[in-house]
Parts: C-alpha cells; sequence; structure tokens
C-alpha cells in the first residue's frame, strides 16, 4: 500500500531537559558538595518572543525520598496544554530539616526565572504544584512570597515568588497531619522533618505550617484531597481552604470521591481539566 497524505501541525513538538544542576548544597556529612537537580518538559523553539506559563511539580514521599523524573510521563498532559514542565529534586529530611526543603525549592524557581528566556518561560506566570510531602511544598511556596529568609542560595537578585499554588493531597500542619491520619506508620516522617516530634516542638511546627504565613501575599490556591486518604487527613485540606476564605484569599476546593493516598484519580483527565480551567481564570 502506498499513500500520500498531508499532515497539518496541531499541537508543538516538546523537548525534555533531565537532571540539570540547579543548585549546590553541601553533601555527605558537610564534606563533599551535592548537586540538585531537575528536568524540563519544554517546547520546540520558535525562534520569536513566545513565552510559556511554568508549572512547577514536587512529588511526594514523605521527605524521606523524591524521584523529581518519576512522574514525567503523566505531566506531558499539561505541557500539550501550553505550559512549560519544571520537576524538582529536594534534599530529603535524612540529609537536611525543614526549612531546607522550601530553600531549595526557592533555589529551583530563582534558577528558572534566571534562565527563563533559554527555556521560553514567562518568568511572570509560575505556578506550584504538587502531592503530599511535594504538595507541602506547594503551599508553602503559596504562602511565603516575598518571605526572604527562605531565599538561600545563589541567583538573590531573582525572585522565587509564585503565583499559583495547587497542592495535591499536601501536609498542612504535621501535628495534625500526624494526629489526625488513620495509620500510625508514617508518623516519624514528621519528626525526621522537623528534628523533633511536633508534640513537643511547637515553633518548629508553626515553622512548617502554610497556615503560619497567610497573609495578603498568598496565591490563589486550588486543593485537591481525596476522601479516603489514610495519611494525610482531608480535614487538612479542608481548614487550609477555610483559612484562605476567610482571609479572602481565592480559593478552590475539591473532595475526590474514594480516592487514597497517591490515587491514580488525580490523573485522570477530568482532573487535568479542572486545573487547566483555574489556572486560565487565576493566571
Amino acid at each position: 500500500m502506498e499513500k500520500e497524505i498531508n499532515v497539518p501541525i496541531t499541537r508543538d513538538g516538546l523537548w525534555l531537559d533531565s537532571d540539570i544542576t540547579y543548585a549546590q548544597v553541601p553533601g555527605w556529612l558537610g564534606n563533599s558538595t551535592r548537586d540538585m537537580k531537575l528536568s524540563i518538559i519544554r517546547h520546540f523553539q520558535t525562534n520569536d518572543e513566545t513565552t510559556y506559563p511554568v508549572i512547577f511539580w514536587f512529588g511526594g514521599g514523605g521527605w524521606m525520598d523524591v524521584d523529581h523524573n518519576i512522574h514525567l510521563p503523566n505531566l506531558v498532559d499539561f505541557a500539550r496544554a501550553g505550559y512549560v514542565i519544571v520537576s524538582v529534586s529536594y534534599r530529603d529530611s535524612n540529609k537536611v530539616n525543614f526549612p531546607g526543603q522550601l530553600e531549595d525549592a526557592k533555589a529551583a524557581i530563582r534558577y528558572i526565572r534566571k534562565n527563563a528566556k533559554k527555556f521560553q518561560i514567562n518568568p511572570n506566570k509560575v505556578i506550584t504544584m504538587g502531592e503530599s510531602a511535594g504538595g507541602h511544598m506547594a503551599s508553602m511556596l503559596g504562602v511565603t512570597n516575598s518571605q526572604s529568609k527562605f531565599d538561600v542560595g545563589d541567583n538573590l537578585e531573582f525572585s522565587s515568588d509564585v503565583n499559583i499554588a495547587i497542592p495535591w493531597y499536601g501536609v498542612v500542619d504535621p501535628l495534625s497531619a500526624k494526629q489526625g491520619s488513620v495509620s500510625n506508620d508514617f508518623d516519624f516522617v514528621y519528626r525526621n522533618l522537623l528534628g523533633a516530634e511536633p508534640e513537643v516542638a511547637p515553633k518548629l511546627d508553626a515553622q512548617a505550617n502554610p497556615l503560619t504565613y497567610i497573609n495578603d501575599k498568598t496565591v490563589p490556591f486550588l486543593i485537591l484531597h481525596g476522601d479516603k486518604d489514610e495519611v494525610v487527613p482531608i480535614e487538612d485540606g479542608k481548614k487550609l481552604y477555610n483559612t484562605l476564605i476567610d482571609n479572602n484569599i481565592k480559593a478552590d476546593f475539591y473532595q475526590l470521591t474514594g480516592a487514597g493516598h497517591m490515587d491514580l484519580k488525580y490523573w485522570q483527565p477530568e482532573i487535568v481539566e479542572i486545573i487547566l480551567n483555574f489556572l486560565k481564570e487565576n493566571l
């Protein structure tokens, strides 16, 4: 069979830049240097002034482990919709206590702003999104605009501020997450994150709680949480939503019926559409 076809161009091509070093931090026992990595799904170069909004993705793992490449196949949906995706590694709690993880996240944002032109990114349209521990990161970024104490390292002449936060079943208050979870299997992750049990370290707990920082610079939030989440209680997500609303911050809350922690439901087209619509309305 021989055919001649005329193929219309209906979507962009995408490149993957994987494992780019965005910062260097102390390594083994403070005696070496560790490279912090991110990966970027970006669009084919157009050789003009075209730029795209950027979604920073932070994976989960209980602050014990994170693979910044594991969800790239799923995140392609957002790249196809016209976004650049930056998936970021951050130090786990075996290497640094909080706020080291937030410092890493802000360093990644500053690095991308410095290199925005190279990756065709609009530095004024920055979204932060993540799951579980990464959802906590997304929330913390959404409430700490202009909090310079968390900006540590290089590229300090660039802002780490964001425009929208989208936490998926993200931890809010470490103490209430520990006390409210169905299982006790993950209680240790909060001690590792804070460097102390949240019950006996209220100042450390408050420092890692996004509710502490909500102010007039807090960005719009889209919160996703399953009603069968056995690790992060949905009540914490609802408390975040209600506190944002009480402070006149734009926020939407979606309760996913029957969804557990890290559930496949979150990667369905319906959720992608909800997120894209929220971004269209608020970015």
